[in-house]
């Protein structure tokens, strides 16, 4: 069959805008029921000639969930897409937004075009409560606490392997980056059994974007535009990461030498006067 990249806004956003096939893409990755979900703001980054963010895509829902763990509760889930590493700190200006107009707590869920560190395809990091005196994990639920911090998923599209074990891991082929038809990686073809009646649900959004005349026309402007930005920008962003990379080795460099000058007795004001740190800085490290 014939189905959408889901890894572009355009098809992202048809498949979160379905009720059911929302409900039970958040059910999976959360690993819940989602009881209802109801959008409570979107929003889509048109291509622009002057930045290279074609790729960020948001949406967040109020929502209804239960969980194993704590039974039923009211959240916001915050739905996040991009392709490049730099998104990240749009990601944490959005998050800043919705801590100060929420008094829910937020699931926060990142669907990334690019590898992270951690080598799995679909991972989460949660808050843990933890004693400090004893260091024990403690079995605690506190509604202050879930106000002020959130639970993460990461899916890495990059890293999805074909498999069918699980239902997460059947709603992750729809995001396996293989199987393109055409060089302009806008559609795909999904060879896979279809045999849970909510993946069909998911199977049948996707194949219609790919089979919509005007569904198509929007990805062929979001492709063109993402490789027109890739093509700007590709070489400049290379050179920043290489940039930023070896200003991060320096400074540890910078940190590693502090520390020992300190151990083999030398005084601050020394240190500063060799490294041209100042005092304050030599003592944060």
């Amino acid at each position: 069959m014939i189905i959408a990249n889901p890894i572009y806004d355009v098809t992202f956003k048809h498949l979160l805008l379905n009720d059911r096939a929302a409900k039970f893409f958040i059910g999976t990755i959360l690993n819940c029921k989602v009881l209802s979900l109801e959008p409570a703001a979107t929003e889509y980054t048109e291509p622009k000639d002057e930045t290279p963010t074609v790729s960020l895509f948001r949406m967040d829902f109020a929502a209804t969930i239960v969980t194993k763990e704590e039974g039923e509760k009211r959240v916001i889930i915050e739905m996040q897409k991009a392709k490049i590493l730099d998104d990240v700190f749009r990601f944490r200006k959005y998050l800043g937004k919705e801590y100060r107009k929420s008094e829910l707590p937020i699931i926060a869920i990142y669907i990334l075009g690019f590898n992270l560190s951690v080598d799995s395809p679909a991972f989460g990091n949660f808050p843990i409560y933890r004693d400090l005196r004893t260091n024990e994990k403690l079995d605690a639920y506190d509604l202050f606490v879930e106000r002020l911090t959130h639970k993460a998923y990461f899916v890495q599209t990059k890293r999805i392997k074909p498999r069918l074990n699980t239902k997460l891991d059947k709603l992750l082929t729809v995001f396996e980056q293989k199987n393109f038809i055409g060089e302009d990686r806008t559609t795909k073809d999904y060879t896979f059994q279809i045999d849970d009646p909510e993946m069909k649900v998911v199977i049948d959004v996707l194949n219609y974007v790919a089979a919509d005349a005007k569904a198509r026309e929007e990805l062929e402007k979001e492709q063109y535009y993402q490789e027109a930005m890739e093509g700007i920008f590709g070489e400049q962003n290379k050179k920043l990461a290489e940039y930023k990379e070896k200003i991060e080795k320096f400074a540890e460099f910078q940190q590693k030498t502090v520390k020992q000058l300190k151990r083999a007795g030398v005084s601050v004001e020394e240190i500063s006067e060799s490294t041209g740190m100042s005092p304050e800085e030599i003592d944060k490290i």
